[in-house]
């Protein structure tokens, strides 16, 4: 199984061939996060963390992909959080390559609720379980034990990908007015 990494700016690289020419107003300084503004049908502006999504030897089961979460500047020992005070939608992706070939990996949208703030390099966890199905579907869309949601797609159908996580994102997000709880 592939651990190969891609840089910050080859993951940026990656996520707007697939987002195409609906992406506009990019910023991208190669560091996390990645800015822009996702044209119609989203009319959106995003702020993406990518990350890589490997299955290191040791320690792990074999089928066990992870992304490790460290922002930019966030010190070892020191509590991280995804900032969300700028309206802008905020999304958690990795991107897994089970296979030999970088450029033919699976992206990965976690549910950004579940993680918002994290200890210095705290894991995200995907199973090649997980993984698989969406070689076999345009978007895969799984709940771990922890109750979240993934959606998975191969890089030509990320698009499809993302109007699953902000369509499951609302719906989450609407449910939870309804009974009062706090979220996104």
């Amino acid at each position: 199984m592939a651990s190969q990494r891609l840089t910050q700016c080859e993951l940026h690289d990656l996520f707007l061939q697939d987002v195409g020419s609906i992406a506009e107003n990019v910023i991208d300084n190669g560091r996390k996060p990645l800015y822009l503004r996702l044209a119609y049908p989203f009319n959106r502006e995003i702020k993406v963390y990518i990350f890589n999504c490997t299955a290191p030897p040791g320690g792990r089961s074999i089928d066990e992909f992870k992304v490790q979460l460290i922002l930019d500047r966030q010190k070892r020992g020191e509590r991280g959080k995804f900032d969300t005070s700028d309206g802008r939608t905020t999304l958690i992706v990795g991107y897994a390559s089970p296979f030999i070939d970088l450029s033919d990996g699976i992206w990965v949208l976690f549910e950004l609720d579940k993680h918002l703030e994290f200890a210095y390099s705290a894991n995200i966890q995907v199973y090649l379980r997980q993984i698989l199905p969406a070689l076999e579907n345009d978007v895969y869309v799984c709940q771990k034990h922890n109750q979240e949601i993934l959606v998975l797609s191969q890089r030509q159908y990320l698009l499809n990908a993302l109007e699953e996580r902000f369509d499951i994102d609302l719906h989450v997000m609407l449910e939870r007015a309804e009974h009062g709880t706090k979220g996104i």
